[in-house]
């Protein structure tokens, strides 16, 4: 009876992920996968985000994390930017 609950709780946290990713996806960021954020202080880089984990920060919800910004070297609150909001400008800087 308890392996039953175990794998109806895994399922249900395996299909909210999933659900997750994919309204992101259609919402225009690029998650999961390498996403382009931003820090509370305005810098721009890429980062791993894949909902439902994360080795490198600490979640705050399903947009925002508190992780180490590699421009300023220090730890910001991070939030996911659009591709369709990024510059052409903002776009060959993330690239570098």
């Amino acid at each position: 009876m308890g392996l039953w609950i175990g794998a109806i709780v895994l399922l249900v946290v395996l299909v909210l992920v999933v659900a997750l990713n994919v309204t992101m996806r259609r919402r225009g960021y690029s998650i999961p996968g390498r996403t382009v954020v931003r820090c509370s202080r305005g810098h721009l880089f890429r980062t791993t985000w894949i909902e439902g984990g994360s080795f490198t920060a600490v979640r705050l919800g399903p947009t925002t994390r508190y992780q180490r910004c590699p421009t300023c070297r220090r730890f910001r609150i991070v939030h996911p930017v659009k591709d369709a909001e990024l510059s052409d400008e903002e776009r060959s800087q993330v690239a570098e």
